[in-house]
């Protein structure tokens, strides 16, 4: 490992570091280092910042597929993806919650250095939940955009399966126990699944991870090669629906400590209604969770309405533009941008 820069508070390297001291899965050395390993965006440049044990990565895009399905759904595709990122589209979560202020002013310090060389236009600082976005904005000002990108869920696990079901409201939860029912009469069989029997899944996976991602527009998000570099980070696995030999839905996980992280999936919607594939597979997640110990589930994002009517808690994750000269133009467009996506997360969109 070498380090490209090294200030007072903080240092920018070529590398992860051996240790890192991370506060979800997408910022843990893991995951960072498989990250690095694909090819899904047009990777430039990279580094990372290092400050106080924690790190933050700084990635100079010419594509990101990710990013380009939200300026495409808010009709903004002038905004473009020539950018340093602070943090992959593709991470749920940048930062989870406050870190060190010296990696956002290293990070800024960076992208304005990589701008000033002609190498990106703006610097993005995406998917921030709004403790993280105060911390960002205390630390190297406002910014010349605050674009909401999308809201991620999740549930705190408490007591057994038996009690969470409990805590749902009585219609909610019969429709649920019905369902599961239903699902398990008609023959869906749920398996997690790791290692080389999850790799093998990947060829019938991918056809229902992109289908998701049709609704505006966006861009196939992810490809064989990058499901598979999933499946090698620390503590990854796959949730596989099925009836006989036919994969009704798959949900790609992560283990880390004592939480759980699905980052993407997707379901056969010609069978979603006969086998209720989509809410038998976060269920029975649910209770697998339960019998491991696990203590949070990340549940990700969009989906919101179905989310939040069964119980699921909201973070909203937004996107900081820096610009070292900022127009009028830049200024509209990043407003227009959050305006749309804002809408559509709230469900008037």
């Amino acid at each position: 490992m070498t380090t490209a820069r090294t200030e007072t508070e903080w240092s920018l390297l070529d590398e992860v570091p051996e240790r890192v001291v991370s506060g979800c899965l997408y910022d843990s050395p893991g995951w960072l280092r498989m990250w690095e390993t694909t090819g899904i965006e047009g990777r430039a440049r990279h580094g990372y910042v290092s400050a106080g044990g924690q790190v933050l990565p700084v990635y100079a895009l010419s594509s990101s597929p990710f990013w380009h399905g939200y300026v495409t759904q808010a009709g903004q595709q002038q905004l473009g993806s020539r950018h340093v990122f602070a943090g992959s589209t593709y991470s749920m979560y940048t930062k989870r919650d406050a870190f060190p202020a010296a990696l956002a002013r290293g990070a800024h310090a960076t992208a304005m250095e990589w701008i000033d060389a002609g190498e990106a236009d703006l610097l993005i600082a995406p998917n921030l939940t709004d403790t993280a976005a105060a911390t960002w904005v205390d630390a190297v000002g406002p910014p010349v955009g605050r674009v909401l990108l999308d809201r991620t869920y999740s549930s705190d696990l408490s007591g057994d399966f038996d009690d969470h079901l409990g805590r749902l409201p009585r219609k909610l939860r019969m429709d649920v126990q019905r369902r599961l029912r239903r699902a398990d009469e008609r023959g869906l069989r749920i398996d997690v699944v790791d290692g080389p029997e999850a790799h093998g899944f990947v060829p019938a996976a991918l056809p229902l991870v992109v289908g998701t991602t049709d609704e505006h527009g966006w861009p196939a998000l992810y490809d064989e090669d990058t499901l598979h570099a999933l499946l090698r980070t620390p503590g990854a696995l796959l949730v596989v629906a099925r009836v006989e030999d036919r994969v009704a839905g798959v949900f790609f996980g992560f283990r880390q400590d004592a939480e759980v992280t699905f980052l993407c999936g997707g379901v056969d919607y010609s069978g979603l209604t006969e086998l209720s594939t989509y809410v038998a597979m976060m269920y029975r997640c649910t209770e697998w969770a339960y019998a491991g110990g696990f203590r949070r589930i990340e549940w990700g994002r969009d989906n919101y309405r179905f989310k939040e009517r069964h119980g699921l808690v909201g973070a909203d994750l937004w996107a900081l533009v820096y610009s070292p000269d900022p127009t009028p133009a830049l200024v509209e467009a990043l407003a227009g941008m959050h305006r749309v996506i804002a809408a559509y997360v709230e469900g008037s969109g």
